[in-house]
């Protein structure tokens, strides 16, 4: 009885160290600044979150650059505010970081794909990756 009790016991504490290691692997910012910093964790997931508005023709787009950090998605989503035509949406990108340590920089272009202007606004998100 005491052998299944330790057994349980070393299962619980393995989940439970699991769970929360598993939630410092991945990281949300919500780029409202034009640069900000995150550190991450080499091997970790980050999501960057980007306001949008709506029927203007203007889109985030991503300028990796050098970088070292893989883009594993896109989406564009209604903001949580209204649900309004025209109204606030929000740009997600889904990224990963390759690399085990180092710096990496993220260039996220606001402009319209029709459009041979420059950039109507640009925002920069450093990436401090630790081991």
């Amino acid at each position: 009885m005491k052998k299944l009790l330790w057994i349980s016991l070393i299962m619980l504490v393995l989940v439970n160290w699991k769970c929360a290691t598993s939630k410092s692997r991945h990281k949300v910012v919500i780029l409202e600044k034009s640069e900000d910093t995150v550190a991450l964790r080499s091997g970790s997931s980050l999501t960057v979150k980007l306001p949008l508005q709506a029927g203007t023709g203007y889109d985030w787009t991503l300028d990796k650059g050098k970088s070292q950090i893989e883009e594993i998605s896109t989406s564009t989503n209604k903001s949580e505010d209204k649900n309004l035509p025209g109204g606030k949406m929000i740009k997600t990108f889904t990224l990963r970081t390759t690399k085990a340590m180092g710096e990496d920089v993220l260039k996220f272009n606001l402009s319209r794909s029709f459009e041979k202007n420059p950039a109507a606004e640009t925002r920069i998100l450093n990436v401090i990756i630790e081991p």
